[in-house]
């Protein structure tokens, strides 16, 4: 058995040892913003440079500026996999403007966090059955920016999980299908994939299946969804590094097609998850 660690500002620990100070602004304030990734092929990130952008660019709406380099943390990675004992690793990595010294927001130095987890992904009969979602009239702050400002979200997983859903995807007020909570939302309409581009967070590990799609003979648009457009789907999916690619069989109670998963969740997230393996162990001998 593994255990849980976290690296506080470089120092690692095991996770229930782990303190940030309460003049944190990122617990005073609720400023920060953060990663989820996931490891393959022993401990290797993948998409390592990718989810840094995006945590610089996220981080940059507080003013705070690229401090660490990929090759620092990817090393904090390989001594944080070596002492945890885990097969592979769930990692959030978390930066706020660091412990509040003057003002509403003034702080000397961030404060940045690295939490490794066992992976815990859906075990292969989630994919096999699926699973459900809801919409809820919502938009959410900074939509392009990836934050720990999760409390519109919330009250679409509560929505979701009292009529046991696992999904809540944002409607905005054009009545627009954005994405989901915790997640991307893609959908297959004959041999073409659709997923939303405008008011959503750019999707790396949606990115990573465009590729892989257009390689098996399928198109790809990115353009405004609706409500009906997912109900009159061939198939609706989800994708996050740790899910992957999760099929959805219905939206607000309406199953989606036959109300199974189609051939083509299957097939594209076993391709993804093979490039993945290769890409890591990639990234990890360049790096």
């Amino acid at each position: 058995m593994g255990e849980d660690v976290c690296a506080v500002n470089g120092r690692i620990v095991p996770t229930q040892d782990a303190t940030v100070s309460v003049l944190d602004l990122g617990f005073l304030r609720g400023v920060g913003a953060f990663e989820t990734l996931r490891t393959y092929g022993g401990g290797h990130p993948h998409a390592l440079d990718e989810h840094l952008a995006r945590l610089w660019e996220s981080a940059g709406a507080f003013a705070v500026a690229p401090f660490l380099s990929a090759k620092r943390i990817r090393t904090l990675i390989q001594e944080i996999y070596a002492r945890c004992g885990h097969d592979e690793l769930r990692l959030n990595l978390l930066i706020t403007p660091g412990i509040n010294t003057n003002g509403v927001f003034g702080a000397e130095s961030p404060t940045w966090v690295v939490i490794a987890r066992e992976v815990h992904a859906p075990e292969s009969a989630v994919y096999a059955q699926g699973v459900t979602a809801i919409t809820f009239e919502a938009t959410r702050h900074l939509p392009t920016l990836k934050t720990t400002n999760y409390l519109i979200g919330k009250t679409g997983l509560v929505q979701a999980e009292q009529v046991g859903a696992h999904e809540a995807f944002y409607v905005d007020r054009e009545g627009h299908v954005t994405e989901g909570v915790t997640s991307n939302v893609l959908l297959l309409s004959g041999s073409e994939i659709i997923t939303p581009v405008q008011d959503c967070l750019p999707g790396i590990t949606k990115c990573g299946l465009k590729p892989l799609a257009l390689a098996m003979g399928l198109s790809w648009s990115e353009r405004a969804v609706s409500r009906d457009d997912l109900y009159g789907a061939d198939e609706v999916w989800i994708t996050s590094a740790v899910r992957e690619l999760m099929p959805i069989t219905a939206v607000d109670g309406r199953p989606i097609g036959a109300g199974t998963p189609g051939p083509w969740a299957a097939r594209l997230r076993a391709a993804y998850h093979a490039t993945c393996i290769v890409d890591a162990r990639r990234d990890a001998g360049l790096a």
